[in-house]
């Protein structure tokens, strides 16, 4: 998803409430924390890594680090974090923003979160089952690709 799109996601949750900043600045901080918010939540394939050279936000599970997801500059970019968990980032940052349903778009976002982390749960298990049968050390599989979806 672009960023485009994300900010229009964003502004159609927020219809009949306010609206999206006007300051790009602004937005983007917006962005960043909800990005972050749910990289610190998430189990997100996207943003696991291997290298401890990268801006590690936290340890996940097995070796796996979760690094520090990046908010987009301009309408074109790609959103840093897996597609179904934008849903959720959408909804934090409406949270933000809105003047009467802040706690509705939080729960939905901890709800898309938990919904997510069961998924991934599931995969990293099945990945770690397929690495012992495959007589791979324990944790040791190979680096999540960013093809991967749930």
């Amino acid at each position: 998803m672009t960023y485009a799109e994300f900010k229009s996601l964003t502004s159609g949750l927020l219809i009949g409430d306010n609206v999206l900043p006007q300051d790009a600045d602004v937005l983007k901080g917006l962005v960043q924390y909800a990005l972050t918010t749910v990289a610190t939540q998430a189990e997100s394939l996207h943003l696991m890594t291997l290298s401890t050279t990268a801006n590690v936000l936290r340890i996940s599970q097995g070796d796996y680090l979760i690094r520090m997801p990046v908010a987009p500059d301009l309408d074109t970019d790609t959103m840093d974090i897996d597609e179904e968990l934008l849903f959720a980032v959408a909804r934090y940052v409406a949270s933000y923003v809105s003047r009467d349903k802040g706690g509705i778009h939080v729960k939905a976002a901890d709800r898309i979160i938990k919904d997510y982390n069961a998924k991934t749960a599931e995969v990293l298990e099945q990945m770690r089952l397929e690495a012992y049968n495959e007589g791979v050390a324990d944790m040791c599989y190979s680096v999540p690709s960013t093809e991967w979806t749930l």
